[in-house]
């Protein structure tokens, strides 16, 4: 479940996970070449760090006893996941999921700062197992933060409720998705978290947790935004502030 950064390989302004890629890319300055991979010649999970056996990113020691216990964690949720998931959002999660596992959450838990989604999405997270990824609402997140200086793959992303719902829509949150989230946040104890969307927000309130409210990057796409506009960098420029490790 761990990666450790030396693992890693830096090409230009990114970080390239060499076992992510069917092919070298040959030429890789920005991360918009980053971004804009194709996944037949590269491989799905080529655009991040991650994959499904690889979720936390360890830089020291501090990070990785955290990543050990978010290891620990994933392992008593796969244990019990009808549970903490739902009955009817593991079965559909099961139909969508095109990787070993199911979905949790990935990144560098040493940032201190956690975006909280929803649920994964059927084309996104819900497939790859990887947070906001891949989908439309993710790659649009991921732009949002590299344009604001900020390596997604730094920042510790998760979801309220970790299994895709069906037809992507929540209906509610499961109890045991509240205690799974609070045990996850309670292992980081970050200095800042970002609830994405209503749903996330109330869940995190539902706990009892500080947050700061982002609109949902499905919000900014159902509006036909596919490139970072200036409205979204001004609101998600508060990730910015927060951030006081990794960039781009």
């Amino acid at each position: 479940m761990l990666i450790r950064i030396d693992e890693l390989e830096r090409v230009g302004d990114v970080y390239l996970n060499p076992r992510n890629l069917r092919a070298k890319p040959l030429l890789l300055k920005t991360w918009r070449d980053f971004l804009s991979l194709d996944e037949k010649t590269y491989g799905i999970y080529a655009r991040t760090i991650y994959n499904p056996r690889e979720r936390f990113l360890v830089t020291d020691e501090f990070s990785e006893a955290l990543a050990i216990d978010l290891s620990a964690l994933y392992r008593s949720f796969l244990m019990d996941a009808e549970y903490f998931c739902g009955g009817e959002n593991l079965r559909y999660q099961l139909q969508v999921g095109e990787f070993e596992g199911l979905p949790f959450a990935n990144g560098w838990a040493g940032s201190r700062v956690v975006l909280v989604g929803e649920a994964p999405g059927r084309r996104g997270c819900g497939k790859t197992g990887v947070c906001f990824y891949r989908d439309a609402s993710g790659m649009l997140l991921r732009k949002t933060l590299f344009s604001l200086g900020i390596n997604p793959d730094f920042v510790y992303i998760t979801n309220a409720v970790k299994c895709n719902p069906p037809n992507n829509r929540l209906s509610r949150v499961p109890e045991g998705a509240y205690e799974l989230l609070a045990r996850e946040l309670e292992i980081l104890r970050p200095g800042t978290i970002f609830a994405l969307g209503r749903t996330a927000e109330r869940a995190l309130k539902e706990l009892g947790f500080e947050v700061e409210y982002l609109r949902h990057p499905a919000w900014y796409v159902r509006r036909g935004v596919r490139e970072p506009n200036d409205e979204m960098l001004a609101e998600y420029s508060k990730i910015r502030e927060a951030f006081g490790g990794w960039t781009a």
